[in-house]
C-alpha cells in the first residue's frame, strides 16, 4: 500500500479525481477559511443543543452526532451547515468520480467526539455501500484528539472483495466489512490537520474513526453516491436492505 497522503486544491478536479482513483483519499488544506470554520462550528454546536425536527440525533456513547438530509436543512437558520459541503467545486469532483446520475451531498452529519466517545466505526472497516465522503475538520486535529485513520490504496482490495455482491446489488453485513487482511492495520495512516481541512475519501478504503485521548474534535461530513444508490439493494439473506 502507498502510505503517502496526497494534497490537492479542490478546484484541480483532475488531480483530486486521480488521487481518489489511485489512493482512495485526498487532503485539501484550507478548504474553509477561519471565518467560515467559526460560523460552521457555532451552527453545529447549536444543532447539538437545539436539534430541529428535520435533524436526528444518533446513538453515541459520549459526544454528539446529528444526521440530516441536505435538502431538509433550514438555510435561514443554519446557512453555513447548508453551504459548506454543497459548493460547485466539490460537486464537480463528485460528478467526475461517479458520472451521470450522481447524488451530491445527500446526507450531512455534524459530529463532536470527546474523550470516551466509543462507536463501532473506530474499528478498521470499509463502508457497506460505496460513497464519496467529504469530511471537514472544524477544530485543529492532532494525534490525541481523534484524527481520521485510513489505509491509502486499500479501496482497490475492497472492490475485489465486493465485486460479486455489487453485481447482484447485495449489501455486506457489518461483520463482512470488517473481514480484512491482518497486515492492513500495519499501514494505517492518521490524518492530522488544521481546522478547515477537507478530507475526501472513497468509502471503499479501509478506515476507522479516531479515538480522542485528550481534548475533543468537531467535524462535519457529507455523503455522495453514484446512480446505483437509486436502485433497490438487498441483504445477504435476500431481504430488502436499502430502498431508493
Amino acid at each position: 500500500m502507498n502510505s503517502k497522503l496526497i494534497e490537492a486544491d479542490i478546484d484541480d478536479v483532475e488531480t483530486v479525481a486521480k488521487a481518489l482513483d489511485e489512493a482512495g483519499v485526498v487532503v485539501v488544506p484550507g478548504f474553509l477559511d477561519p471565518a467560515v470554520v467559526h460560523r460552521t462550528a457555532e451552527e453545529c454546536i447549536r444543532l447539538f443543543r437545539q436539534t430541529p425536527s428535520w435533524a436526528h440525533h444518533e446513538e453515541y456513547s459520549l459526544g454528539q452526532s446529528v444526521r440530516m438530509e441536505r435538502a431538509d436543512i433550514d438555510e435561514s437558520q443554519f446557512p453555513s451547515v447548508a453551504a459548506v459541503l454543497s459548493g460547485e467545486p466539490l460537486e464537480r469532483v463528485v460528478e467526475r468520480v461517479f458520472g451521470r446520475g450522481y447524488i451530491f451531498s445527500r446526507t450531512v452529519y455534524a459530529i463532536q467526539d470527546v474523550v470516551g466517545s466509543r462507536t463501532r466505526v473506530q474499528q478498521l472497516h470499509y463502508d457497506k455501500m460505496r460513497h464519496l465522503k467529504a469530511f471537514v475538520y472544524l477544530s485543529d486535529v492532532g494525534p490525541s484528539n481523534g484524527p481520521f485513520h485510513c489505509v491509502p490504496g486499500s479501496h482497490l482490495l475492497t472492490r475485489e472483495l465486493e465485486e460479486e455482491n455489487r453485481s447482484r446489488r447485495i449489501v455486506p453485513t457489518d461483520d463482512d466489512a470488517r473481514e480484512l487482511p491482518d497486515d492492513l492495520a500495519d499501514n494505517v495512516v492518521p490524518v492530522t490537520a488544521e481546522a478547515g481541512t477537507l478530507i475526501l475519501f472513497d468509502s471503499d478504503i479501509a478506515h476507522h474513526a479516531g479515538i480522542v485521548t485528550s481534548g475533543e474534535r468537531l467535524a462535519i461530513r457529507s455523503l455522495s453516491f453514484g446512480s446505483y444508490r437509486r436502485e433497490q439493494w438487498y441483504r445477504t439473506d435476500g431481504t430488502p436492505e436499502i430502498a431508493p
